[in-house]
Order: C-alpha cells, then sequence, then structure tokens
C-alpha cells in the first residue's frame, strides 16, 4: 500500500488527494502569478490558498526551468525563502511547508526556519549531501524522477521515469532517509538528464521538442505518457505520487492553439483531473481555488474505477455522505 508522510499528513492509500499550493518568491519563474516579492504578500497568498482547501504551502527561491536563464546564487536563493518560510510558521503554525530546491544548503537553512518537507527536482542527484540533510532532520522528501544521462539502451518515458525514480529511491534509503517520509513525482514538465540541463552544464538554455535527450517523444508526448501511466509508475516504484502539471507548456502544445502561461487554467484543471483518476495521490498546483472542486469529483469518479455498478454506487453513496 503506497503510503507515506509529507510533515504531518499522510498522503497515499486511504487518504483523501491532497492539494500542493505553489508560492514562488523567484522573479524568474515561468507563471509570473505564482510570484510573491515580499513577506506580505506571501501570507496573503497561503491564507488564500489554506482557505481554498490547500493542505500543504511549496515555496520556491529559483525558477529550474531548462529553457530560461535562471541560475542566481545559494546565498539569493536561501534569502528569498527563509524569511516568507519564518513568516508562514509564525502565521500558521500547524501548516505543512515545502522547500523547492535542489541545493542541501538552501534546504538545511529553510529546514532551519521550519519547512517540513524537500521538494528535489533533481531526485537527490543534483547535490551529494541532500540526501544526508533531509535524513539528519528527519523530514519528508518529494523526490522527482530525473536521469543523470540519457540511456543508452531503451527510450520508453515509464520505463525510464520507473528506472529514474527506483535509483532516486535507493539513494535516499542508502543516506538513512526514512522509508514512510518518501513520496515520488513523476517529473511532468520540460525536465532533461542532468547532463543536459543548463543549471548543471552551465550552457545555453535548452530548446526544441527533445528535449528529454532522444529523438522519439517530444517532450508535450512524454508528458502526456507519464500521466496516463501514474498507476502503473505508483504501483512499480511503491510509493505515493505527487504530480505538478499546472500552467506547464505541454498543455499548450495539446491546447492547439498559442496559451502563455495565463490561458492555460482551463487545460491544467482537466489534466489535473485526468492525473487524479490515473493514480494521483495530490496535485501540486497554482489553482487551489479553481482545481479543488475537480479533483472532488476525479477523486469520486476514481473510486468506480474497475468495480461493476452494484460497488460503484455504495462507493459514491459513501463519499457523498461522509461515510
Amino acid at each position: 500500500m503506497p503510503r507515506a508522510r509529507l510533515g504531518r499528513l499522510w498522503i497515499g492509500d486511504d487518504e483523501p488527494v491532497r492539494l500542493v499550493g505553489v508560492i514562488n518568491a523567484s522573479p524568474e519563474s515561468f507563471f509570473k502569478g505564482s510570484v510573491r516579492r515580499t513577506i506580505n504578500d506571501a501570507i496573503k497568498a497561503a491564507e488564500f490558498m489554506i482557505a481554498g482547501g490547500a493542505d500543504i504551502i511549496d515555496i520556491g527561491g529559483m525558477s529550474t526551468a531548462p529553457y530560461n536563464k535562471t541560475i542566481i546564487s545559494i546565498d539569493e536563493e536561501i534569502n528569498r525563502v527563509v524569511p516568507i518560510i519564518k513568516a508562514l510558521k509564525k502565521e500558521f503554525p500547524d501548516l505543512t511547508v515545502s522547500i523547492d530546491t535542489f541545493r542541501s544548503r538552501v534546504a538545511e537553512a529553510a529546514l532551519d526556519a521550519g519547512a517540513d518537507v524537500v521538494n528535489d527536482v533533481t531526485g537527490l542527484k543534483g547535490d551529494n549531501d541532500m540526501a544526508h540533510i533531509i535524513a539528519d532532520h528527519g523530514v519528508s522528501v518529494i523526490i522527482m524522477a530525473r536521469e543523470r544521462v540519457v540511456p543508452t539502451q531503451g527510450n520508453d518515458p515509464v520505463i525510464r521515469t520507473i528506472d529514474a525514480l527506483k535509483e532516486s529511491l535507493d539513494i535516499a534509503l542508502r543516506s538513512g532517509v526514512s522509508e514512510g517520509n518518501i513520496v515520488i513525482d513523476p517529473g511532468v514538465g520540460a525536465w532533461p538528464p542532468l547532463s543536459m540541463d543548463p543549471l548543471f552544464t552551465g550552457g545555453e538554455p535548452l530548446r526544441g521538442e527533445y528535449i528529454r535527450g532522444d529523438s522519439s517523444y517530444p517532450w508535450y508526448s512524454w508528458d502526456s505518457i507519464i500521466i496516463m501511466n501514474i498507476d502503473r509508475i505508483r504501483n512499480e516504484v511503491g510509493k505515493p505520487v505527487l504530480v505538478g502539471i499546472s500552467r506547464k507548456s505541454f498543455l499548450e502544445r495539446l491546447m492547439r492553439r498559442n496559451a502563455p502561461p495565463e490561458e492555460r487554467l482551463f487545460a491544467s484543471i482537466a489534466a489535473e483531473a485526468v492525473a487524479v483518476i490515473m493514480g494521483a495521490d495530490a496535485i501540486r498546483t497554482h489553482n487551489v481555488h479553481e482545481s479543488r472542486d475537480a479533483i472532488k469529483v476525479a477523486e469520486a469518479l476514481r473510486s468506480c474505477l474497475n468495480k461493476d455498478p452494484n460497488a460503484c454506487n455504495e462507493e459514491l453513496i459513501k463519499i457523498v455522505k461522509g461515510k
């Protein structure tokens, strides 16, 4: 039974789908509507998301989009996130706060400031000290599927995602991270292998459709395939799944029109609902209020998957009547 903790919250089997609201302290983030430049703005945004049903608030201090120049110093990233985390924990003492970073020094400063979870988009592969910091603090971690290099054999997106997650899981466990504190993220979005990522190579931002490092699957196909195979990934890795879909570029391609992030709200909600039906345990979103009801409906419908009408009826009655 895939089940784990994110801070004080259980996630996975027998738990509701968790909502993770995004606050970015990084002006370079791709969706400007998520950026909060002052502590007061961040508190107001968090309060709004909590009222809308957010279970967790995820704080990011540096964009990691490989198609933009986003690198900042470690000290600057710390200075962006730590005051916000301290303020949120003071204002909302019971709130679960996640720090979105792959840098161990940033994670340590954020944890010392009160963060409960580390959300690492490199799957513990971008900084050799990260897993040990998490283990030493006894906190939860979200490990995203990232490959170190492009595989020399095989290009199936689902197999590659599972293999990358299993490698990260092994790093976590060997470093002493608690088995019950690990959640996985299959990595929907334009995430190249680390050997190609400008954040690590110092190269120019990446362009083109084959950002994953092979010429078989354009990134919008890759992301779509991953969403439709969440349940398989969840079961083979054996961990609850958090998915971040909100406003991402693959949606624009599937919409088949030019649509900047500000115009991808309805597409985001549709894809988030599909992700829940396909097995997601948590949704990371910029749009907590707008996504909440769609996710609840999708969660209810998911309870009927592969059930006969009588069993489906019983499940829906329990859900609707809160039993």
